[in-house]
């Protein structure tokens, strides 16, 4: 053990050499390098947690940089895995870093996940957060969760074997476009910090043994009034526990967490749902159609893909007849969306098909791309 290095929380009075010992034997999964990951891995990887493995698929951009501290300008382009890599050994070069520039989905969430004695959610998207969520409580491995948006945080530690998950907080997954999310309803930097070490704080408390981490209860945060409120959160006793992450798998629609398979969007009709395929169901007549604003697409786009960011084509759905190009709307062309993660196009695809129009949103969008490997050259 390097003392000198970990000697000021060492001397730690009710820490000591005992819970050094302990982080530095721990594995910890963290899911995202983004907003929350970056003081996530930072505080983690400087306490001296020994193994540390980051998931994500993500790419930097300029846009990440005022709430994404991990990241330096010259990373932009880069996968932020490797970014957030270079970084934590700089600043800890006795831990080992694993990464894994892949999107968590059903098929890969079990191997990358066991091993784990904590899991770190730092995700921006419902359909994840739910699915790891549940990938923790099948392993039996407590989960630490956050979430921002706007002013405001929210932070909870879940541990199935003893006590509440996120299900027991929000039984049901919101439906795609129902929620805003950071890159619509923006969120501030400061505010990424206060969660992102609050999490860095939970998950330090629980592989030590430490003081009272934050289970069965939820943590909320009001950045602009500088208030912590914190409710208790109970299991359902007539929860079933989850057993199986079959719900979650592609090839189905987005909906309600308790069933992914047959669930409806926000506003769309009760006998419709919304139609997703993943990028190897894509054929050679889909009209493939890049949703994301501009600044999301000069950091990178897929290959023959048109370009209508979401409020233009929500405004003016008859700029697809150009996308298509002979191609009659609605009647010969099954135009596939995507977004960044598959949220915004389902929204979307919702819209387009209460208008006639043969819209399918790709599962996982833009990052479920990117982890299929390589990175798209800068539009």
């Amino acid at each position: 053990m390097d003392l000198a290095r970990y000697t000021r929380q060492i001397r730690l009075r009710g820490f000591g050499a005992q819970a050094q010992e302990r982080l530095l034997a721990s594995h910890v999964v963290v899911i995202g390098a983004g907003g929350l990951g970056a003081p996530v891995l930072t505080y983690l990887a400087a306490a001296g947690v020994g193994t540390i493995s980051v998931i994500d698929p993500d790419v930097v951009e300029l846009s990440n940089l005022h709430r994404q501290f991990l990241h330096a300008e010259e990373e932009v382009g880069n996968r932020k895995v490797d970014s957030a890599a270079r970084r934590l050994a700089g600043l800890n070069s006795d831990i080992e870093i694993i990464t894994h520039p892949v999107l968590l989905t059903a098929d890969n969430a079990e191997e990358l996940l066991t091993g784990a004695d904590i899991v770190v959610d730092g995700s921006d998207n419902f359909e994840t957060r739910y699915l790891v969520n549940d990938a923790c409580e099948m392993l039996g491995i407590p989960l630490v969760w956050g979430t921002i948006l706007g002013f405001d945080g929210q932070l909870a530690v879940f541990d199935a074997r003893t006590g509440s998950t996120l299900r027991d907080l929000y039984p049901e997954m919101p439906a795609p476009g129902s929620v805003p999310n950071c890159a619509t309803a923006g969120v501030i930097g400061a505010l990424c910090g206060s969660i992102g070490s609050a999490m860095a704080m939970e998950t330090v408390k629980v592989l030590a043994s430490i003081g009272t981490p934050l289970f069965d209860a939820v943590s909320i945060h009001s950045s602009l009034e500088a208030s912590w409120e914190t409710i208790p959160v109970a299991r359902d006793p007539e929860r079933r526990p989850v057993t199986s992450l079959e719900a979650h798998r592609s090839g189905g629609v987005h909906g309600a967490a308790g069933d992914l398979s047959g669930a409806t969007a926000a506003n769309a009709p009760a006998d419709e749902a919304i139609p997703v395929i993943t990028w190897d169901d894509l054929t050679a007549d889909d009209v493939l159609v890049d949703i994301r604003d501009d600044d999301e697409v000069a950091a990178g786009s897929v290959a023959g893909a048109a370009h209508i960011p979401m409020e233009r084509l929500l405004a003016e759905p008859e700029l697809l007849t150009a996308a298509a190009g002979a191609a009659v709307v609605g009647e010969s062309a099954r135009f596939a969306l995507y977004c960044r993660s598959g949220v915004r196009s389902a929204r979307t695809v919702s819209a387009l098909r209460r208008a006639g129009i043969d819209a399918v949103s790709i599962s996982g969008g833009y990052l479920a791309h990117l982890s299929r490997g390589g990175i798209d050259a800068a539009s």
